[in-house]
């Protein structure tokens, strides 16, 4: 006999009610699923490529560069004649000027008959440059020609700065002179006869900048001789690159090449390719550069060169 039928009647009553639950919730998820509204996500990001105007402006371009000081190269002194020294005409470390005597030299040639007296004659050996002697003849000393017999040091100098292919294409044509700045030295000078040389690695002089013994191609000027310098002393080139106003002028991203002619690229139509235009190229600055012709202003091009579709991936991406 059931000791306790009202908790038997509660258990009951609450089992039914668990079980009309989970009835009427089957039911729901059968005959009635949810009506929220799915949302398709949308890409929102701007694909197309990024450009930039064609604009009037001003441009100007110097090349300011690390530079150093070099005595002019050592020039030898060689016999011209052959004979015995007989007289040395200049001391070691005198001052001596292109062309002046230092050494003279006894010619004597016997007659062919043996009978007359052999010609003697006496002939100068001069200096081949202007600059500080060094002689290594003495007197009663014979000398062959082509016989090495001292070297001038030359009291002159020029600047030297290592330069890279861009550096010298930025210039697009390289002035006669440039301006050298020597830290706690003269004011600022001009240094003339700029060129471009081509220096063979040397090794570096003891103490002396590793930069003036590099290799590649080189700016060279020579510094006028009323200017008081040292060499292997370091200063600053500065090199004008010329100036324009009122030209067009793109950034250089948007630009493939830098020296006189280059491509730019106008925007893609629809499922076209970005058109290359070959332009005219004049002075950069670095971040800007003149357009001389092949653009107008307003023009609309990329504001960077698009990648070539055999140029690889980028690495990690």
């Amino acid at each position: 006999m059931d000791r306790h039928p009202r908790r038997t009647l509660i258990f009951s009553i609450l089992k039914l009610i668990i079980g009309a639950v989970i009835a009427i919730a089957l039911v729901k998820f059968a005959f009635f699923p949810t009506q929220e509204k799915i949302i398709t996500p949308n890409a929102q990001g701007d694909f197309t490529l990024p450009t930039t105007t064609v604009e009037k402006g001003s441009i100007s371009h110097e090349l300011s560069l690390p530079a150093t000081v070099v005595r002019n190269e050592t020039s030898p002194v060689k016999s011209t004649v052959a004979g015995q020294v007989v007289k040395l005409m200049a001391t070691n470390g005198a001052t001596v000027n292109a062309g002046a005597p230092i050494i003279q030299v006894k010619q004597t040639q016997e007659s062919a008959d043996g009978e007359t007296p052999p010609k003697v004659t006496w002939v100068n050996v001069a200096a081949p440059a202007a600059g500080t002697l060094s002689l290594d003849v003495i007197v009663g000393q014979d000398v062959a020609i082509g016989d090495a017999i001292g070297q001038v040091s030359p009291d002159s100098f020029h600047a030297q700065v290592q330069v890279t292919p861009d550096q010298l294409y930025s210039l697009q044509s390289l002035p006669n002179e440039a301006e050298l700045a020597i830290k706690d030295g003269p004011a600022p000078f001009a240094c003339v006869n700029l060129k471009t040389v081509t220096a063979a690695p040397a090794a570096p002089k003891d103490g002396g900048d590793t930069q003036a013994n590099a290799g590649g191609p080189q700016l060279r000027c020579d510094i006028p001789a009323d200017q008081r310098v040292f060499d292997g002393i370091s200063a600053k080139l500065r090199i004008p690159g010329g100036n324009a106003d009122n030209v067009l002028v793109i950034p250089v991203t948007a630009v493939e090449g830098r020296y006189r002619e280059g491509r730019v690229y106008l925007p893609a139509q629809g499922k076209k390719k970005p058109e290359p235009v070959t332009v005219e190229l004049g002075i950069s600055d670095g971040q800007m550069i003149e357009v001389k012709a092949g653009l107008d202003e307003g023009q609309e091009i990329l504001e960077f060169v698009p990648r070539s579709d055999d140029e690889p991936e980028p690495q990690g991406s």
